[in-house]
């Protein structure tokens, strides 16, 4: 952990104690979650799952008597799947709805983009996963769930590893792929792996983000006849392709 991390922390625990005993609390306002989720757009079918989580989640926390003896309200907002648009929803939630904490959106291009209006207003970002971590340079961004440093070669490690174990390991591979920035950047990476472990690649096929006719490419994945098929998907890119 980094001296400003461990900064960061003890500041909130700090800033916990006194906003808890503060007049807000006596007013019994509630504490105001700034969110936005792809609720429409090519990440929608997984980004209502985060929806659903979420919300079970609020609801629970506040029957427990919520944060700091406040309840928690969650306001979300639909980014469409585009990066743009949620920087512009972020920026609201900051200055218009001057809201107490933000979280973050669910894709890397969207996580991006709220980083950096919490960089600019020096606000902590707990978002979700972050495909990218090279990129992530602001020191209060916290992913929920993390990848690890270098995931472009340790995921794809990961899985070849397992399959090297298996009974009839495979010798060719197909690498298709989304362009989504961070899916894209792991499946170059698992391509890289591939190569590097002797397998043949037989085929690579790139599709732009949102594409929804993956006809020709699971022909084309027919024809290459390959041991093995990486796809590098995002929302319900993979369900229609497969």
């Amino acid at each position: 952990m980094t001296f400003a991390r461990r900064s960061i922390i003890a500041a909130a625990a700090a800033g916990a104690a006194t906003f808890a005993a503060g007049p807000l609390l006596a007013q019994g306002a509630p504490v105001r979650i700034g969110s936005t989720l792809a609720l429409t757009g090519p990440l929608s079918a997984t980004a209502m799952v985060h929806k659903l989580v979420g919300e079970i989640y609020v609801e629970q926390l506040n029957a427990r008597g919520g944060l700091m003896g406040r309840k928690v309200e969650w306001i979300v907002r639909d980014d469409q799947s585009k990066p743009d648009l949620a920087r512009t929803l972020y920026e609201q939630f900051v200055t218009s709805d001057k809201v107490d904490l933000l979280m973050g959106p669910y894709a890397t291009g969207a996580i991006l983009s709220a980083m950096g209006v919490a960089q600019r207003y020096n606000k902590v970002l707990v978002h979700h996963t972050f495909g990218i971590p090279s990129l992530a340079k602001y020191d209060m961004q916290f992913p929920s769930w993390s990848l690890g440093a270098d995931p472009g070669t340790t995921v794809p490690n990961s899985l070849f590893d397992a399959l090297a174990a298996s009974p009839k390991p495979p010798k060719t591979i197909a690498v298709v792929t989304s362009k989504f920035p961070s899916i894209h950047f792991l499946s170059l990476g698992g391509r890289e792996v591939a190569k590097k472990r002797g397998l043949q690649e037989v085929l690579f096929l790139e599709w732009e983000f949102g594409n929804r006719d993956f006809g020709p490419i699971a022909a084309r994945i027919k024809d290459a006849k390959p041991d093995l098929v990486w796809i590098g998907d995002i929302g319900l890119e993979g369900n229609m392709l497969l």
